[in-house]
């Protein structure tokens, strides 16, 4: 995430939350132990910044479901139906909500009698190349999503995929089952919707973003020798221009729901303001 300070709107972003069933809550990347028994449950990483394409919109992301390797199948890495996923945003400095989105997910299963829940470009069934209709064969679970905004202060919510269907990207099975699933009108785009108010979603399998050296963490913050660690060289320890740390969750996914929104939506009076204005 690189981080803006056209909009003020984003020091409104800091509160987070994943409920479900029983009021507990989550934390990130398998830290926290309850939540480590229940992964689809755990948020990895939340992020949020002015849009790069749209200043008059900010990106929210919210991912979960730590360290899923990409060719894990059959079942591969499904959001959970149980759970209620939530984007807390509070703009009146109370810790308290005032917008909320809600995101609830539906599960599908399309070819009870298929081991794999997708498959493509054999037994004579058509490589996947869309997310519904002719193309979509071959995927035997599928998931579905709503998008609610709420007004906590009012209680009043709004079904923003009122009329919509909204498909969530699946993981990307390789090419002979998904021959077409990054490239320009492809399954990742598909799973791009633009809702009212002007907001855009996805949500979906990606990439894991973050960038960390898991191995050092864990070993007791073994980290730089002035910190008290020691994994560097003393010729490292003292470049401090260069990142000798690996990124231990390259090559793994997460679940990644994505929110475009426009600012004046998240304002205490629907006004863009400067970043030093505090409403």
């Amino acid at each position: 995430m690189r981080a803006s300070n056209s909009k003020s709107v984003l020091a409104a972003l800091l509160a987070l939350s994943l409920v479900w069933p029983g009021g507990l809550y989550g934390a990130n990347h398998r830290e926290a132990p309850i939540t480590a028994l229940d992964r689809l449950a755990d948020i990895t990483d939340w992020y949020a910044f002015v849009s790069y394409t749209d200043p008059t919109k900010v990106t929210m992301i919210l991912a979960v479901d730590p360290l899923l390797e990409p060719s894990n199948g059959p079942n591969y890495f499904p959001f959970d139906p149980n759970i209620l996923y939530e984007m807390k945003v509070d703009h009146d400095h109370d810790a308290e909500p005032d917008i909320i989105f809600q995101f609830r997910f539906k599960t599908e299963i399309r070819n009870p009698g298929v081991f794999t829940v997708a498959v493509g470009g054999i037994a004579g069934i058509p490589p996947i190349t869309k997310l519904d209709g002719p193309g979509s064969e071959g995927l035997g679970l599928r998931q579905t999503y709503s998008v609610t905004m709420v007004n906590a202060k009012t209680g009043r919510s709004e079904n923003l995929s009122e009329g919509r269907t909204l498909f969530a990207v699946p993981s990307n099975a390789g090419p002979r089952t998904m021959p077409n699933y990054s490239l320009s009108g492809g399954l990742f785009e598909q799973g791009i919707y633009s809702l009212p108010e002007g907001i855009k979603v996805f949500a979906g399998t990606t990439d894991d973003a973050f960038y960390i050296d898991l191995g050092a963490t864990f070993d007791s913050l073994n980290f730089r020798m002035a910190a008290g660690g020691g994994v560097l060289s003393v010729a490292q320890d003292a470049d401090d221009n260069t990142n000798f740390a690996p990124d231990d969750v390259s090559g793994f996914n997460v679940n990644t729901i994505a929110l475009e929104v426009p600012i004046t939506l998240l304002t205490s009076d629907r006004q863009a303001h400067a970043a030093s204005d505090p409403k």
